[in-house]
């Protein structure tokens, strides 16, 4: 981590602000050493991560999912092929934010896994901070090599070691439905974003793909074995379905009167996500059947948190109906 980021960082128990002992640095960044509070707290910095838990807790599958693909959504790895832009369009869709409030300004995303957006962040010209549960902040640092702009932290979304009204916006996307409680996750995104900064979230909505009783099938099965077999068996599915399954399906639909009878049979029976680049469907695929928790919600409910969480000027964006922003009041 750069030292410019330690008065963002606080004790997540007292709130009290940290002071940096360093071990290890490469020029300015630390890659090593611990962030100390005045009352002896201290939080390990490792492979120049700021760690504020011991455990990934409910997250281990992200960490595992984001360290085998942890640039396969980058948009330097897409130039050319089928999914180039998609994050960039899925962030300024999700966000409706232009760059002129990113450019110079301090953003953060709950939940960054490999840091896909981040790298929106900062090719926009935005100072970017992300938090993860999971081991997944090891492939996001590496993702970043040492840039100066981008710090990483390990810790729980839903009690963040962020001083309040640091940010000037915040986002996460693709997170808060995989808490014990999002509406605690976005009111602690939404603190630690500056009165009139913007915060923007996108979550699983009911009756799209990641609710479909299959896939709530299939991460039930996985949760059963994992403690036996891993992620061995989600992975076999999951190319199983990338490579053969999904485009089947996919063409099946073409034949007339077969597309409502495969429709079924995806939201009831086989989990099935067709994507055009078969990198992104084998990833997608693991995606949606490894999560401990993942939970569905509907568009009055997530506008109705952001209210809850101090927003003001709360819309619905256009990536889909669980696609929200705000402004902090």
């Amino acid at each position: 981590m750069h030292p410019k980021f330690l008065t963002s960082l606080c004790c997540p128990e007292s709130k009290e602000p940290l002071h940096l002992e360093p071990f290890e640095t490469r020029g300015e960044v630390v890659v090593s050493g611990a962030l100390v509070s005045r009352f002896g707290r201290r939080y390990p910095i490792v492979r120049g991560i700021p760690r504020f838990v011991g455990q990934e807790h409910y997250a281990s599958s992200f960490g595992y999912q984001w360290s085998r693909w942890p640039r396969v959504q980058f948009e330097a790895e897409n130039v050319g092929k089928p999914m180039a832009g998609h994050t960039t369009r899925m962030w300024e869709i999700i966000t409706e934010v232009g760059e002129d409030r990113i450019r110079g300004k301090s953003i953060v995303e709950f939940g960054c896994g490999s840091g896909r957006f981040l790298d929106v962040v900062r090719r926009k010209g935005g100072k970017a901070v992300g938090i993860d549960l999971s081991q997944a902040v090891d492939a996001a640092r590496l993702n970043f090599a040492v840039d100066p702009d981008v710090l990483i932290v390990q810790g729980d979304i839903l009690n963040p070691p962020f001083c309040e009204g640091v940010f000037d916006g915040g986002f996460a996307i693709g997170a808060l439905h995989h808490t014990p409680d999002p509406l605690r996750g976005l009111k602690t995104l939404t603190r630690a974003v500056r009165p009139g900064g913007w915060v923007a979230c996108c979550v699983y909505p009911k009756g799209e793909f990641y609710d479909y009783p299959s896939v709530a099938r299939f991460r039930r099965l996985h949760n059963r074995l994992k403690p036996m077999l891993g992620y061995r068996p989600a992975l076999a599915y999951a190319y199983l379905s990338a490579y053969l399954l999904a485009p089947l399906m996919a063409k099946g639909k073409q034949i007339p009167g077969f597309a409502g009878l495969l429709n079924y049979v995806e939201r009831n029976w086989l989990v099935s996500l067709y994507l055009p680049d078969v990198c992104w469907r084998l990833l997608d695929n693991f995606d949606a059947i490894t999560p401990a928790i993942a939970t569905t919600h509907s568009g009055d409910e997530v506008r109705e948190w952001m209210e809850k969480a101090g927003c003001r000027r709360v819309r619905t964006t256009g990536w889909c109906e669980t696609s929200v922003a705000g402004i902090r009041i």
